[in-house]
């Protein structure tokens, strides 16, 4: 699955990071697809560029194997 991280915004409350929401572009074979990640503080904070992409493909195979119903 290749994946692009188009902008990251972060989330603050006074100042302090909440969290964020990752959004990327990506493929895999015939399947296009965009939208955004949420990640926590913890999640987010301190992460490389490779890592944040490593989570992203994470929680979308995840969301993929677990839809809401």
């Amino acid at each position: 699955m290749d994946i692009a991280i188009t902008s990251i915004n972060l989330k603050l409350n006074d100042g302090e990071l909440t969290g964020a929401n990752i959004y990327f572009n990506g493929k895999a074979n015939t399947i296009n697809m965009s939208g955004y990640i949420p990640l926590t503080a913890t999640e987010y904070d301190g992460k490389t560029y490779d890592q944040l992409e490593s989570i992203v493909i994470e929680k979308i195979v995840e969301k993929i194997k677990n839809p809401v119903e």
